[in-house]
């Protein structure tokens, strides 16, 4: 599905909705880049503490040659923690390609044996990777991003991801689990405004796509932790009645009338364990931060 159909889709409904996908044009990785090293933000930390424990246990768990996938790589800090000398390729894989271009530019330099293969895609559809001969291929799902998908579509996308992972390949995945609301509050509204926009700039992207004219100074971001449904939900809020245009479809915000453009749903371990198999996929191992904030699992 078009963006554009996406749009027209989530913002003809009651409740106004715009998938969390679309903020990651160049400007809003950085951003991203930007939220993920503020004080506030947990997850990178903690995921990034829990990398270097595996980086030791690699050579045990995996044997031979290896192929590191990564979905939505973005910067690709994380996966710098665990290359080493089995490593043969790496396939940064993520919706935008021209951010993986720039980020791979150190790593090539840094590590010039490895073969490096970035591709574009949207990880949420079925997809195919290129022929990587002889090796063991282990994917990485990092950065809880398995938490942002709307209406439970996660187990969906576990199952497509399954049929495009042959047998007897791994998966690596980061869980942000449950915890108390002042510490998830805290984690998507920074003080430094990084959040806000990050979230702010959508209205930047639907500008230049759509053709359409609606002015930043209009919205206003809102999250927050939302403890009924176990997710964090962010808003981008209207300051004033707008009338705006999206091919042939007329559009009308309220005042004070919501879009939910993000969400980030938590689990417990349990919880995951539990979706995870029913995804049909097997937990070889799981992982946590010295706080117990944050998981990594190993699924087969």
């Amino acid at each position: 599905m078009t963006f554009k159909k996406d749009l027209i889709i989530g913002l003809s409904k009651k409740n106004k909705r715009i998938p969390s996908k679309y903020h990651y044009d160049l400007q809003g990785s950085k951003y991203f880049e930007k939220i993920t090293k503020q004080k506030e933000y947990y997850p990178t930390r903690k995921e990034k503490e829990i990398l270097k424990k595996i980086s030791k246990e690699i050579p045990k768990l995996f044997n031979g040659k290896l192929s590191y996938i990564e979905l939505g790589s973005g910067a690709i800090d994380k996966i710098k923690l665990l290359i080493n000398k089995d490593v043969k390729y790496y396939v940064p894989l993520d919706i935008s390609l021209d951010y993986v271009k720039k980020s791979v530019k150190k790593l090539k330099k840094k590590y010039p044996k490895i073969k490096i293969k970035p591709k574009k895609i949207d990880y949420s559809k079925q997809f195919k990777i290129p022929n990587l001969k002889e090796t063991t291929k282990v994917y990485f799902f990092l950065g809880s991003s398995i938490g942002n998908f709307y209406n439970k579509e996660e187990i969906k996308f576990l199952k497509k991801l399954r049929k495009s992972i042959s047998k007897n390949n791994y998966l690596f995945i980061g869980v942000d689990l449950i915890k108390n609301k002042t510490t998830l509050d805290k984690a998507y509204n920074d003080r430094k405004g990084y959040t806000a926009k990050f979230s702010l700039n959508l209205i930047n992207i639907i500008n230049r796509t759509q053709k359409t004219n609606l002015n930043i100074k209009d919205f206003y971001y809102h999250g927050y932790y939302n403890n009924k449904l176990r997710c964090i939900q962010g808003f981008l809020v209207s300051k004033i009645n707008q009338n705006f245009s999206i091919g042939n479809k007329k559009f009308f915000l309220k005042k004070s009338e919501r879009i939910l453009v993000e969400i980030s749903n938590k689990f417990t371990i349990q919880s995951f364990k539990r979706l995870a198999s029913n995804a049909g996929w097997t937990t070889e191992r799981v992982w946590l931060d010295n706080q117990k904030y944050y998981s990594l699992f190993l699924l087969k």
